[in-house]
């Protein structure tokens, strides 16, 4: 049970305004800033390297809480600067060549999408995208007609940013697994959201992003790369954090997800994020995910009895984030009006999910993400301002 009191005194920045932009980015708790200037001040009284060096424990803090927090060991954690570099080098690490087949699915953002598109540019790589079906879901069931001999990996996000239905990756995963399929799994909107338990989710890849639900720092992200499928796999790019040099002319690179990590990286968001991991942890996620849940649940039925709102989820399995559109103003037009009497809302564009929003929406939606902290009464309020408007 999460003590609502606490969590939003921890939150300062809801004395402010309502905040329903958590799937962009979510109001952190004191104690994250905290750690994070605590060590900026440090490195500026004894220096960056002596700062790291004294910081040791709070940098291991690290691996360890999202390693408890996932269900995985800490060796299978690297610290990302971003979830896009993360995706990147799991991908690249694949050693694609030209006639590979990648599996995607028709809720895929543009990040991930140009990625591939630029790879299949550059290499020669196919791209099979699998449609969703009538309920946004991606049919697991389905999945092994789309698999062939040349199928190298199956990409799949987990949660869209463009609309909030939950997809079936741990069914997914098995599949991958049966066929020997590397998965890999975007789960920037649902770590620290939903739980993520990775010794029942069967995905060789998983990556995420410390500034959305698991309310950490901005530029902070991770990859979870497993131990047992994932050793064969060498990263585009080494350096002497992720190799060893033995001579001249020779390397070994390093054991675990640490050969995917960069020497250089930005020591005060890893433990910001650290010890925004553990602030997760002592709430714990499966009571995280009941309050963002049952928030939803109230959000939905109350946009729904809106004459003229439309909620764009199709499943019966939501998350937090919320998406809809209302006849006769635009979503840019409606979001501006909701951030004139602060509150922070987001727009899911069209052009970021040409797969998905050109199918049926055809236009950008509003996006309303909850989190914990957030409260009824500021559904309430937000709800009568979309009616007014």
């Amino acid at each position: 049970m999460i003590d609502l009191k606490i969590a939003r005194a921890e939150t300062p920045g809801c004395n402010k305004l309502i905040h329903f932009n958590n799937a962009g980015c979510a109001l952190r708790p004191h104690s994250v800033i905290d750690s994070v200037t605590k060590h900026l001040q440090l490195e500026q009284q004894i220096g960056g390297y002596e700062a790291e060096t004294q910081a040791k424990e709070e940098v291991g803090n690290f691996y360890a809480q999202l390693a408890q927090l996932l269900n995985c060991k800490s060796s299978e954690i690297a610290f990302m600067e971003s979830a896009t570099r993360a995706w990147q080098s799991a991908l690249l690490s694949l050693g694609l060549k030209k006639g590979d087949e990648i599996i995607t699915a028709g809720n895929e953002y543009a990040g991930n999408y140009l990625s591939l598109l630029s790879i299949a540019r550059q290499i020669g790589i196919e791209i099979r995208t699998i449609a969703l079906e009538a309920d946004g879901l991606i049919k697991a069931e389905n999945m092994e007609r789309y698999l062939g001999a040349k199928t190298r990996a199956i990409l799949i996000t987990h949660i869209a940013s463009q609309r909030g239905d939950i997809q079936d990756i741990k069914a997914i995963g098995e599949i991958a697994q049966t066929k020997g399929v590397c998965f890999l799994v975007d789960a920037c909107q649902s770590v620290g959201h939903v739980p993520l338990d990775l010794q029942e989710i069967k995905c060789d890849f998983l990556f995420g992003t410390g500034r959305k639900y698991l309310r950490g720092p901005r530029g902070t992200g991770f990859l979870f790369a497993r131990s047992e499928s994932t050793a064969k796999y060498m990263p585009p790019v080494i350096d002497l954090q992720s190799a060893h040099w033995d001579a001249a002319e020779r390397f070994t690179i390093k054991e675990g997800a640490a050969r995917f990590e960069s020497f250089e990286r930005n020591l005060a968001g890893q433990i910001g994020l650290a010890r925004a991991v553990e602030y997760a942890n002592s709430l714990g996620i499966t009571n995280i995910a009941a309050r963002i849940q049952s928030l939803a649940r109230t959000m939905v039925t109350r946009l729904e009895a809106i004459q003229g709102v439309r909620v764009h989820e199709l499943s019966e399995t939501r998350s937090g984030i919320v998406t809809f559109s209302k006849v006769g103003i635009e979503a840019e037009k409606l979001q501006n009006q909701l951030h004139q009497q602060d509150v922070n809302t987001s727009i899911s564009k069209r052009s970021n999910a040409r797969l998905d929003l050109d199918r049926d929406i055809q236009c950008d939606v509003v996006r309303v993400s909850l989190h914990y902290y957030n409260s009824d009464s500021e559904i309430e309020r937000v709800v009568q301002l979309i009616e007014h408007y």
